[in-house]
């Protein structure tokens, strides 16, 4: 697929009225391909895609009870010491539950493409963070990233960094 088809099929869910926002950026977009422009051009199509990869996931949750859905994920992050949203099949998702496994943490991890509401908490999760990449991990009501990204890094780089042993002992984990 070319760079043009990709944004055109993860575009096409966007509704009209939201134009304005991307009509900016498609400059952007062929600048970067074309040029190589400096990295706050790579950030506007981080964004410019990010929004993108947020709405069609909303779209592909169809309708739901967006406040009911947000309480049970603000409930699930509340309620568990460790909780990673997950697909089962994702290789960022297994590694983030090897490292977890090995040090024989107690975690939930809610499977959203084996969950009936999954796609909801997943258009949730984008509301709550600006992101809909799983793994996403939260230890202690705090968001740490997911398998090796995210604010803190996440799972891979709080482990390298011997910080994760002690986040997960204060949350009561190991």
């Amino acid at each position: 697929r070319t760079l043009v088809g990709v944004l055109t099929a993860t575009f096409a869910c966007i509704p009209h009225e939201t134009n304005a926002f991307l009509k900016p950026h498609l400059g952007t977009v062929r600048n970067l391909v074309s040029t190589g422009e400096p990295s706050s051009t790579r950030l506007h199509l981080f964004d410019f895609l990010n929004e993108g990869k947020k709405a069609l996931v909303k779209k592909l949750a169809g309708d739901y009870d967006s406040v009911a859905i947000r309480e049970r994920l603000d409930g699930l992050i509340k309620e568990n010491s460790v909780l990673m949203l997950s697909f089962t099949t994702c290789p960022f998702c297994v590694k983030a539950k090897q490292v977890l496994d090995a040090k024989n943490a107690k975690y939930v991890a809610v499977e959203l493409d084996m969950d009936p509401e999954g796609k909801a908490i997943r258009a949730e999760m984008g509301e709550l963070l600006g992101r809909t990449s799983v793994p996403a991990v939260w230890i202690d009501g705090k968001f740490v990233g997911g398998c090796n990204d995210g604010p803190m890094g996440g799972l891979v780089k709080l482990d390298e960094a011997g910080d994760l042993d002690g986040m997960l002992k204060a949350a009561g984990s190991i």
